[in-house]
């Protein structure tokens, strides 16, 4: 006797996922999108609460501010606030460049304030607060979790496709018992 049921894809006990499948696999990604932005949310007070430490920069060479501006190096740190120049030269000939002839900004943007033509290179001293090392990790972590956002729709896709094809599956394997 012959055995017929090699024919079969899925056995009649098995089933692939089906369209209803789809609503708690979006509940479950737009719970786990809320989470993430609490969780983003949560970094970023902690990282402004974190309490600030006054640094200071010697001899930053190689600034210009004849154009539009020079932004300070330090003004990428976590959590940078209040510069405060303490002294700026000319870097050719070493002379003073007076605190009126520029202006530096919270963002730590220095200006030339005058139409004095300054050395191409000037040379500035400063302090400043930053967030410190706590401030760096929080930053970190929110980096890390920004980065992981796009693998949301990398995973959304491949559900979307275990979605089809186990609506496939159902549709061959079922009406004719389970034959094609």
């Amino acid at each position: 006797m012959e055995n017929k049921n090699y024919f079969k894809i899925v056995p009649k006990n098995k089933k692939g996922l089906g369209i209803g499948d789809i609503y708690p696999v979006v509940l479950t990604i737009a719970l786990v999108g809320i989470l993430l932005a609490i969780v983003l949310f949560t970094l970023e007070e902690i990282g402004e609460s974190v309490p600030t430490e006054t640094a200071t920069t010697t001899n930053e060479t190689e600034a210009w501010i004849n154009g539009t501006g020079y932004t300070l190096v330090n003004a990428s740190d976590c959590g940078f606030e209040s510069p405060a120049i303490t002294g700026a030269w000319n870097s050719s000939n070493g002379l003073l460049i007076a605190a009126g002839n520029y202006t530096v900004s919270d963002a730590g943007v220095l200006t030339n304030l005058t139409a004095t033509a300054w050395d191409d290179d000037v040379n500035f001293s400063y302090t400043f607060e930053w967030g410190g090392t706590a401030c760096d990790a929080t930053e970190d972590i929110a980096d890390d979790f920004v980065d992981f956002i796009p693998w949301i729709g990398v995973i959304l896709l491949v559900v979307a496709a275990a979605i089809v094809i186990g609506v496939l599956m159902r549709s061959f394997a079922g009406g004719a018992g389970g034959r094609v």
